[in-house]
């Protein structure tokens, strides 16, 4: 059933009110984020509690299809599980930066892939409420083709695949693509997004 249509059932009837914040302190500032600890006081108990904040930016996520109906993706070395993954093209949106631009953009940079077809909106979602502020954007870029080489950062070396449109659930199913964020894309493009 769908959640907009039905109320939802509750199991338990403590109803989430907002924790107010009494202090907040920076304990360490890196290129990407900033690790916060923010005191906060439970509306239950009164009980003042500190809790871990990662302050990063927005991020967007780049379903990128091929005019011969494939998927570009990078395949590219991930250092938390020191390992090559296979993901679609994405990264920080900057500052000020509109996402959709930033979906074309990050496409460009990280494949060389453009298209004259405007960036279509799939969703967004909060990566990790119990943490992250920031929220990840998904589009859907039809009729892309290969337009120049890759840009890649100084921290980044990775190479440019595509895969036929029909395999990519069953590569899913494999384990070859797991990244959670990319999963989430290819779930908003299952519901339809971009239809």
């Amino acid at each position: 059933r769908c959640l907009a249509c039905s109320p939802l059932r509750k199991d338990h009837a403590l109803t989430p009110k907002p924790w107010p914040e009494t202090r907040r302190a920076r304990l360490a500032q890196y290129y990407v984020f900033d690790v916060q600890i923010a005191h906060r006081v439970s509306p239950r108990t009164g009980r003042e509690m500190g809790f871990f904040i990662i302050e990063t930016l927005d991020w967007v996520n780049v379903i990128a299809e091929t005019t011969a109906g494939e998927i570009v993706l990078v395949h590219q070395f991930r250092h938390g599980p020191a390992a090559p993954t296979i993901e679609i093209p994405g990264g920080a949106i900057e500052p000020g930066e509109d996402p959709a631009l930033a979906a074309v953009r990050e496409l460009r940079e990280e494949t060389g892939y453009a298209s004259p077809s405007p960036p279509i909106f799939l969703g967004s979602v909060n990566p990790n409420p119990a943490l992250f502020t920031n929220r990840c954007h998904s589009y859907l870029i039809r009729g892309c083709e290969r337009v120049g080489d890759p840009e890649p950062d100084a921290g980044e070396d990775f190479e440019v695949l595509t895969i036929p449109l029909v395999e990519l659930e069953s590569r899913v199913r494999r384990g070859e693509i797991d990244h959670a964020l990319v999963l989430n894309a290819l779930y908003f493009l299952r519901l339809g997004g971009g239809a």
